[in-house]
């Protein structure tokens, strides 16, 4: 096993801890090891006191074999598993262990054995994510082929097509498409380098790979233009109404500080939600005002009762129960909002600021994200 730095100096620490203690005069602590085709053995990686001389293992220290009053061993174990032992040396006469001392024995060797299986768990968990970064790897590797090709097959429809402009504009939207996973692809490959993960983000956040890009000017509009496109593309196949600003303010077309990107997140979310659950005739819009976004469905009306409850973590309301889902969608929305200093609620018309533009919005569900619009821009 390849010990690392840390691991190896807690050992000492926590040998060093115990001190000649009652006695005690030296403490070993040995590694079970086991190579395929041989006998396990224990290796000594640890002592005290620490004397300049080459750890050897039980096997190879002809002293060890021959018993003594003065020596007691302790096993390191996890459930049933021997991890190791831990070699006791007193200077106690006719070897009268008092309780108290093998008592205090048991206990380092119990948390002896947590730090080794801690270790190992550690060890573990490095070689899953090695494996799994070079999969990821071999993966966008292979992609690159195929999405290179479906661009290449778009030009050449485009030509094809000639001069059927409804025809020409889908396929170039395919073509957007195609270029926008390019850049996922890459936000993969910069996943795999090392990275400081945001301690905020919880394990819930699922959806797309953050803007790596911290180069790229970013604005409230070009982060929603992408997704509302693919809106007015799903509405059009569904055959239902869409709505979508006709103006954008100020704010929204600012430079934005990288970490309020998350604003997409959110509101991709809540969209998908919409189109997910929203009857198929029901119109779906997104509008925005002063201080923040609405994301709008005119399908069924979520209960009073269920205003706060959609916003807990597992929890689906009625109108969902059918449809494939997890309940997290709307817990993570909430989440990121909070994140960046705003608010995400389920409103009525009466309740939105702004009112002068949306006193008209008279729609089932409105999902209303209240922004800290002073603190936005870069």
């Amino acid at each position: 096993m390849n010990l690392s730095k840390k691991f190896e100096e807690l050992i000492i620490k926590q040998l060093e801890s115990f001190g000649c203690s009652m006695g005690v005069t030296n403490l070993v602590m040995y590694l079970a090891s086991a190579k395929q085709g041989t006998k396990a053995s224990f290796e000594m990686i640890g002592q005290w006191p620490q004397i300049d001389r080459l750890l050897t293992s039980i096997e190879d220290d002809p002293s060890l074999k021959v018993s003594s009053p003065n020596r007691r061993w302790y096993p390191l174990q996890e459930n049933d598993i021997l991890l190791g032992v831990l070699r006791v040396e007193t200077d106690l006469k006719g070897g009268n262990w008092p309780v108290s001392l093998d008592s205090r024995l048991k206990a380092l060797s119990i948390s002896l054995a947590k730090c080794v299986s801690i270790e190992l768990e550690r060890q573990n968990k490095n070689e899953e994510i090695n494996y799994l970064k070079n999969q990821v790897n071999v993966i966008i590797h292979q992609l690159r082929n195929p999405l290179a090709a479906i661009r290449t097959y778009a030009k050449l429809l485009i030509k094809r097509l000639g001069s059927d402009e409804n025809s020409i504009e889908i396929v170039e939207r395919m073509i957007i498409e195609q270029k926008q996973i390019n850049q996922y692809m890459d936000s993969f490959v910069q996943l795999n380098s090392p990275i400081q993960l945001p301690l905020e983000i919880g394990e819930e956040r699922l959806l797309l790979p953050p803007n790596l890009d911290n180069k790229k000017v970013i604005t409230i509009q070009n982060l929603l233009k992408p997704i509302l496109e693919r809106c007015k593309a799903n509405a059009d196949l569904e055959n239902r109404d869409w709505t979508e600003p006709s103006f954008w303010p100020d704010w929204t077309l600012s430079p934005l500080k990288a970490k309020y990107a998350l604003i997409a997140e959110i509101v991709a979310n809540l969209l998908e939600n919409a189109f997910k659950y929203a009857q198929k005739e029901a119109e779906i819009g997104l509008l925005i005002t002063s201080n923040g976004i609405c994301i709008f469905d005119d399908g069924k009306k979520i209960t009073k009762n269920e205003n706060e409850k959609i916003f807990e973590k597992g929890f689906r309301g009625s109108a969902a129960k059918k449809k494939d889902g997890t309940g997290v969608g709307l817990y993570l929305a909430r989440k990121l909002a909070k994140q960046i200093g705003g608010e995400l609620r389920l409103v009525g018309n009466k309740s939105i600021n702004n009112a002068e533009k949306l006193k008209n919005l008279k729609k089932k569900n409105i999902f209303y994200l209240e922004l800290p619009i002073k603190e936005l821009h870069a």
